[in-house]
């Protein structure tokens, strides 16, 4: 398997375990608009919600290893006035992983048979970023929601930024309009301020997998 493939297997499973850690919901913020851009990576990526989507501040995650973000609607992250059009109500993912000069473009044919068992429904190829639509799945990532969801990967920076997408049941982003949302998500995607310099790969203890040193990031 492929490093970018390993990377986007293990960084979809922290999302799924981030994202049920947080209930699988989002928190109220205060008066006025939630941000809808964060650098992560420690300043070497910037990610920007698409437009009606904001930044739920308090479940981002931030390190040089892996960091996470979690994207909602912005009328569910504010308590003032929200601006921007109404959209459909999705929970969106982004992981990052630690940076890598010689990572390939990420193959959608890969990252569907990097799923498994799982039935897929649907392979796009948009350039650099991979997408695939899985037909099971979305459902424990959060409760009561579609089973189906869609699960990207790309690169940026040097580094494979997976992103995901769920939503409640029957909703159009658990369909076609699912993977629409990351295309835009992955297309806003753009190098920080702070330069990605390439890092030694991290101790793990024998026997505790490729990200068993960062999992307590997400949980």
């Amino acid at each position: 398997m492929s490093t970018w493939t390993s990377r986007a297997g293990a960084l979809a499973a922290l999302g799924a375990v981030a994202l049920v850690s947080a209930g699988g919901c989002t928190a109220p913020g205060g008066a006025g608009s939630a941000p809808r851009e964060v650098t992560v990576a420690r300043g070497a990526l910037v990610v920007v919600a698409p437009p009606g989507y904001c930044i739920d501040e308090s479940a981002t995650r931030d390190s040089e290893e892996a960091s996470f973000v979690l994207i909602a609607s912005c009328a569910s992250l504010a308590s003032g006035r929200v601006r921007g059009p109404a959209v459909a109500p999705a929970l969106v993912t982004v992981t990052v992983s630690a940076q890598d000069p010689a990572l390939a473009e990420p193959d959608a044919r890969a990252l569907a048979a990097a799923a498994g068992a799982t039935r897929v429904l649907a392979m796009r190829q948009a350039g650099a970023l991979a997408l695939v639509h899985l037909g099971e799945g979305g459902d424990a990532a959060l409760p009561g929601g579609d089973p189906r969801h869609w699960r990207g990967a790309t690169v940026e920076a040097g580094r494979v930024v997976g992103v995901a997408a769920y939503a409640p049941l029957g909703s159009p982003v658990a369909g076609e309009e699912g993977g629409t949302l990351l295309a835009g998500v992955a297309a806003r995607l753009r190098a920080g301020p702070a330069p990605a310099t390439a890092t030694a790969p991290a101790t793990v203890p024998p026997g505790g997998g490729p990200f068993a040193a960062i999992r307590d990031l997400f949980t």
